[in-house]
Parts: structure tokens; C-alpha cells; sequence
């Protein structure tokens, strides 16, 4: 029952590792995700204006059909919303090594306003953890707004944030999961998983959504590659904000352990190409740093 899917993730690490090696790179992938970015709006505005595309996602399943979420030429809310985290990494990399310029402060005010469009609360969660490490005093007055408009708009802002059907959902979505891993799996799943990201029909047909799909980014893991490949992607993730840290980095370190951990508790990208891109964002900036002990890289370059 196993799926070629699952070697997707060595592929999008090898991008991570050669990438991450081309220091100029780090410029082509932040004008590129800002036209990305760019496009996502004028996409929304149009299907407001125009008529609906295929870019955006009509929010149906919170109640909301009049408000357009923007999807850019992803698939997903989730992803453009990962790519617009990976522009302001950059950003924020540009701005505390004084290279942002003014043309740098004005695409910011337009990706925030596509941050804004997606509507998707992890990307709000992650937004706000950096508005803590580099905005502290704009955190503080947006948490006192927000529980202002919280009060004003109670109705709008539980449907669009505090939806508890949505949360609901997504538990149910793990049901499948849970009955395939937890009760029907040997000690050999239990190691190395089940080689696949589905589970199988016969078990998933039976729950509340009759679907297999695996949403939460720790359930896939186990399930696909056992706890042996989840401990070995704890550690990877571990690791590596350390090494943000003994350079000082605490806000990559803070960001990356808070993206890979955290924030996969309510989704994953693993098999989609806007993690890997996000990631080599991060390797782009690690390597821009000095390096220990004389060492070039983290890993060799490619000759």
C-alpha cells in the first residue's frame, strides 16, 4: 500500500540544499514571491469585479461566500500564505543588515495586504509571532484593537477566526488516522509507518468524512513514516534553530521551530513545493551569516 509520495520530501530537499547554496538567490526569490504576491491580489480584486477565477477560494465552509480568499497560483490558502511568510523573512533579513530601501517599505504594505486576504489564521498566528520579535510595541496595540473589534464585530470575527465547526472538522478529519495507526498498526508501522500519506478506503469510508486524507503535519508524519522518521524530523528541526541561535538568531531560530512544530499541528505541506521554497528562504539567510570556524557552508557546495 505504499505511494511514491513519500519520496517527494528528498526531492524538495535536494532544491532546499543546491539552492541554498547560491547566495543571489536570496534576491531572485524575494522580487519573484512579490509579484507572486502582486498577482494573488489582483486576482481577488477582479473576482470581485470580474467574476470568480480559480485563483481565489470563496470561504463557503465558514459561512462567509462574500469574502474571497487569495491563492495566488497555489492550491491552497495555506500555501500562498507560506510563500507570503517567506517573503517577509526575507524582508526582515534585508532590513536588520541595512539593504531595505523605500522600494522594499512600499511592497511590504502590499504583501501585508495580501497576508490580510488570505483570511487563514496560521499565517495570521505566524505573522503575529513575528510582529512580536520585530514590532513589540504595533503586538501589544493589535492584541488591544483586536479584543476591541473582537467585542464590536463578535459575530463576524468568530465566524472568520473562531470557527469552531472548522475546528471540529478538522478533528474529525483525524479520525481515519487514529483508528489506522493507533488500532490497526503492527510494531513494524509503528517504526518505519506505512509508506503512504492516504489511509486506506476500507478504514476512512467508515468515519464522519469518509476521506483518508491526513491534514495534521505530526499525524502524517507517524503515519507515513513511523516514529522513526518523526523523531528524526524533531531532531532535524531542533537542530537547526540551534544553529540559528549560536549565531544569535533568536528571531530565524524562534520562527523556524515555531513554523516546523507548531504551526503543523493545524495543516502540513509536505508534499507541496511552498515548504521547501520557505525552507531554502531559511538555509538563503542562515548561510548569509558568518560561518563557524571557517566553514563555508552547512552543507559543501556543489563544484
Amino acid at each position: 500500500m505504499s505511494s511514491l509520495i513519500v519520496f517527494f520530501p528528498i526531492i524538495g530537499l535536494a532544491f532546499v540544499t543546491l539552492v541554498g547554496e547560491e547566495e543571489g538567490f536570496i534576491d531572485f526569490i524575494y522580487w519573484a514571491l512579490f509579484i507572486h504576491i502582486l498577482l494573488g491580489i489582483i486576482f481577488v480584486i477582479s473576482s470581485y469585479t470580474l467574476g470568480m477565477n480559480s485563483f481565489v477560494h470563496p470561504m463557503y465552509d465558514k459561512g462567509l461566500p462574500f469574502l474571497h480568499a487569495a491563492k495566488g497560483l497555489t492550491t491552497t490558502v495555506q500555501a500562498f500564505g507560506t510563500l507570503i511568510i517567506a517573503w517577509f523573512l526575507i524582508f526582515y533579513w534585508k532590513k536588520d543588515e541595512a539593504k531595505s530601501k523605500f522600494v522594499d517599505r512600499v511592497a511590504y504594505v502590499f504583501v501585508l495586504f495580501g497576508l490580510l486576504l488570505t483570511f487563514n489564521r496560521n499565517s495570521f498566528l505566524i505573522y503575529y509571532v513575528i510582529l512580536f520579535f520585530k514590532h513589540k510595541r504595533i503586538f501589544w496595540l493589535s492584541v488591544l484593537a483586536g479584543l476591541a473589534l473582537f467585542i464590536y464585530f463578535f459575530e463576524f470575527i468568530n465566524k472568520l477566526i473562531f470557527n469552531l465547526t472548522t475546528l471540529t472538522s478538522r478533528a474529525d478529519l483525524l479520525q481515519a488516522f487514529r483508528i489506522a495507526f493507533f488500532e490497526q498498526t503492527d510494531w513494524l508501522g509503528y517504526l518505519i509507518g506505512h509508506g503512504n500519506n492516504i489511509v486506506d478506503e476500507s478504514i476512512s469510508k467508515g468515519t464522519y468524512y469518509s476521506t483518508g486524507y491526513i491534514e495534521n503535519g505530526t499525524s502524517v508524519l507517524l503515519f507515513t513514516y513511523g516514529f522513526l522518521g518523526y523523531f528524526a524530523y524533531l531532531v532535524s528541526v531542533f537542530v537547526f534553530a540551534v544553529l540559528f541561535w549560536t549565531k544569535g538568531k533568536v528571531f530565524y531560530a524562534a520562527m523556524f521551530f515555531y513554523i516546523f512544530i507548531i504551526a503543523q499541528q493545524f495543516t502540513h505541506e509536505f508534499y507541496s513545493t511552498t515548504i521547501y521554497i520557505l525552507l531554502a528562504v531559511f538555509l538563503l539567510i542562515f548561510n548569509q551569516y558568518p560561518k563557524f570556524e571557517g566553514k563555508a557552508y552547512i552543507f559543501p557546495p556543489v563544484k
